[in-house]
Parts: C-alpha cells; structure tokens; sequence
C-alpha cells in the first residue's frame, strides 16, 4: 500500500474527512485515509449524533444540512447504522419564543415544521406522535416539531462508516500514522510517504498539527462542552429530540430572525447562568433507553479538561423542567470539544491546486458534513 498513487489523500477520519472520502469516492476518485489514532476519538463521536436541519444557519449551513441528511439516510442502509429516533420537539415556555417558532414556519426553512398550541395537545397521540405525555408540558404555551431531524449513536457509527469506505467501496485507511509534512502532491507520515494528485486536510479540533500554517489567520478557537449519559425510570422514551427554547435564541436558524430579538433579551435577564455558560438544553435517546444529555459551551485556546458540577447541576434542572422523569443516575461524563469561528460555519482553505484544508467551525460537523465536502469537490473538480 506504501507505494500507491491515490487521486485523493484525506488527512483526519473524522466525520469531515470520512465525507470527503466518501464523496470523493462515489465521484470514482481512489481515495486514502491518513489518522495519527487508531480510531476516530474526538468530535464526531462525542456528540449527540443528533442530524440537525432546522435551525441550521440560513443559506450554505442550512442547504449543506439538508444534502447531508438525505446522505446519512442513504448510508444508514448501505452501512447498517441504526436511526434510534427521528424528529425535533421544542417546549416553547415564553410568549416570545412562541412568536419565534411562528416567524420560522414562514421562512423557507420552516418547510413541514409545525406548531401545535397548548390547546391541541391532546390531539398529538390521535395524529401518531407517539411518547408525548413523556414530556413535561405543563410550562409550555406550544411545540414546535421539526420531521427533519434524526438520531445515530456517534461512537458506533462512525467506525461503522469507516467500516463500510474500507472494507465495501475501497477507501485505504492508514491507521496510527501522523502526517509530519506535505511537499507538493507527496505527504511524508511516520511510516511512509503517499503520492496522491490531491490532499484535504480535515484537522478537526486539532489545529495546532499539520494544518496550522494554512489556518493560523482564522483565530479558531476550541468549544469545549459538557455531556452526560443518564439513566432514567424504566419504560421512558422520548417522542424525538428534546430542546428547550432558550435553543431558539442561540441556533442560528431562528436567533437571527428578527423576532428572536425579545426571546434573547428575556433569556438574558431571566436565565444569566445559562447564558454565561452557553447552556442550552438537547436531549436524545439511545438503544438501552439511557439518555445523552447536554450541553454547554466554553471557548479558548485549548480544550478545558476539567468538568463543573455547577454546570452539570444546570443542566439537569433544565432536563427535570421538561421530561416527565421521576429518576436520574448519571452513568457517564465526557467532554466534546470542537474549533469554533464567530465569523464562519465551516472553512475551505484553498493552499495551492492540489492541497485545500476543511473544517466546520461551529459543531455542526455531523449535520453538515458531506455538504461541505460536496461543495468543495463541486467547485475543485468542475
């Protein structure tokens, strides 16, 4: 294998680099895989494996969102990765994030999203939602549903995905083998050197590595969250995703509509902790019925290893506010940690003809990865 000439050479098996190898690959390019770990061990598999498209940044988020989504559907079956559940419920608990949910449902992005009023609640079970009385619902004044959205188990999906481009469609992959320096169309490693015709480098949250020159002028910093894996009464299952509506004057797809002015001043005054901590509430399910609970959000340069208890207690308080949950143990604690930009959702580095770098800068990297790397082959290859 040392000695073969590839059409693409991917640095990183994250989730960026896996779409890009995959993309690439239904393209009929010949493509190779170069990780410094033996297996993916960071963002992509630290998240909720939540596949977002509502509320995803309006235009080239959103749009790469969608494509992506329809992409993860197509490989759940290729590449057996079960979906646990599908759809978004948002508790909206204030007038003004009653008035946000309404204003998206008008925009483009609201297309087959409802909004279901306290008063019709009881008619949610007649209309095939099933699980609802397992959200808390006394607080709220309506829902918003997004069908959009579905859930994967990251840690085991994604090794199936690499699973599937290695051992079904022909992507090399170089296990344990660092990048140390790029020369043209040749990439020398710790074990070798590759000849390829092009290279994208997907450095994920690890920027300080071989993608650093090339990114330096970006000032990315690192996000650095809290999740929780939680084990709540047996017989619990939620109807879908759960957020809050403190969700809807952070994501962009709904903060930067103009309604969401209100929300956002309210939440201010009447949530501070949160807001300072960047916390806002998601919850997903997974096949033994425990829950991925998160999550909140600090921003440096490098990723904060120490978890608060403060924070987690937050988050918590959050979750009891709006599931029907009597009992929690806390069965797991992780931190996932993501390169964040104030100015861009994503980034393609265009270094020279055969070498670009890409990455999502704003932990959207599940949902919108293989649009990413399908706009970037559109433009680099014609």
């Amino acid at each position: 294998m040392a000695n073969k000439n590839y059409d693409l050479l991917v640095v990183g098996a994250g989730i960026v680099g896996l779409a890009h190898a995959y993309e690439a690959q239904k393209r009929g390019l010949s493509v190779a895989i170069v990780e410094q770990n033996t297996r993916c061990t960071g963002a992509s598999i630290r998240n909720f494996g939540f596949i977002t498209v509502s509320g995803q940044g309006a235009q080239d988020t959103w749009r790469r969102a969608v494509y992506s989504a329809q992409v993860w559907r197509e490989l759940a079956s290729l590449a057996e990765i079960k979906i646990l559940h599908e759809g978004t419920w948002i508790l909206c608990e204030r007038p003004e994030a009653v008035e946000v949910a309404k204003a998206f449902l008008q925009s483009p992005m609201g297309t087959d999203c409802k909004y279901y009023p306290r008063a019709s609640y009881l008619e949610l079970e007649a209309l095939g939602f099933k699980n609802i009385h397992n959200l808390n619902l006394k607080n709220s004044l309506g829902l918003l549903y997004s069908p959009h959205e579905f859930r994967v188990e990251s840690r085991e999906a994604i090794p199936q995905l690499a699973n599937y481009l290695q051992n079904t469609i022909g992507v090399d992959f170089y296990w344990e083998t660092e990048v140390l320096s790029i020369d043209g169309s040749s990439v020398h490693t710790s074990n070798n050197r590759l000849d390829t015709q092009r290279i994208v480098v997907c450095p994920g949250a690890e920027l300080s590595g071989i993608a650093k020159p090339y990114i330096e002028k970006y000032d990315l910093k690192l996000c650095t969250l809290q999740m929780l894996r939680i084990k709540v009464q047996d017989g619990f299952i939620l109807p879908g995703s759960v957020m809050t509506d403190n969700s809807l004057a952070r994501y962009l797809g709904w903060s930067e509509l103009p309604e969401a002015k209100a929300l956002k001043e309210r939440i201010a005054i009447e949530m501070p902790e949160y807001v300072e901590n960047g916390i806002h509430l998601i919850v997903v399910q997974s096949a033994d019925g425990s829950l991925v609970v998160g999550d909140s959000h600090h921003y440096g340069s490098s990723e904060n290893v120490f978890a608060s208890d403060k924070i987690e207690q937050l988050i918590i308080e959050l979750m009891y506010r709006v599931l029907s949950i009597t009992e929690h143990t806390v069965i797991e604690r992780w931190t996932g940690v993501y390169p964040s930009s104030s100015t861009y959702d994503a980034l393609i580095e265009k270094v020279s003809p055969e070498l670009r770098v890409a990455i999502v800068s704003s932990g959207t990297g599940a949902s919108t990865a293989f649009g990413l790397a399908k706009d970037n082959f559109d433009e680099w290859l014609g």
